[in-house]
């Protein structure tokens, strides 16, 4: 398991997340293993990603953090879940989504799903912060806080870079 990865564990916990609903993800696989290992932390594995936002939601009813791992496609996915607990329950929590589609991305379907999800964000009115390296990881409690502030999900888009320690050689 990579820094990057059990930093981000570390920064979850610090931000009083307890539950992490989370769908596989190349991307995020050290994330997802460092939060399994992590105890504080209770791991729930969902088939789709609109699950995730209801455990998610859930959780806060229940007085608890939570956060969705998933990818960014995912989210598009569950635009009318997002939606729904972000204007009209104003329901926090914080998304870390793996941002594919980009220039650090080798498969062209993922390619629009890059270009068309910041705009979704925007006009669902959810806060989003862009992740490009491991440093820009100290950005979650803060998210987190947001979320809690604001009474909606807080998205994480993350770069791959910003998901491990080092650029793999010859992408």
């Amino acid at each position: 398991m990579d820094a990057a990865a059990q930093r981000t564990a570390a920064l979850l916990r610090e931000a009083d997340i307890t539950i992490a609903a989370t769908l596989p993800d190349q991307w995020l696989g050290g994330v997802i293993g460092a939060l399994d290992a992590e105890p504080a932390i209770r791991l729930v594995r969902v088939t789709r990603e609109d699950d995730g936002v209801g455990i998610c939601a859930g959780a806060y009813l229940g007085g608890q953090g939570a956060v969705l791992v998933c990818q960014s496609a995912g989210l598009l996915l569950s635009a009318n879940a997002l939606a729904g607990y972000a204007l009209h329950h104003q329901t926090p929590f914080l998304v870390l989504a793996a941002l594919r589609g980009g220039h650090d991305d080798g498969y062209y379907y993922q390619t629009y799903k890059h270009r068309v999800i910041t705009p979704v964000l925007d006009a669902l009115g959810l806060p989003h912060h862009t992740l490009r390296t491991p440093d820009d990881l100290s950005i979650i409690p803060d998210a987190a806080r947001q979320g809690w502030l604001s009474r909606r999900p807080v998205v994480l888009l993350a770069h791959r870079d910003a998901l491990r320690d080092a650029p793999e050689a010859g992408r």
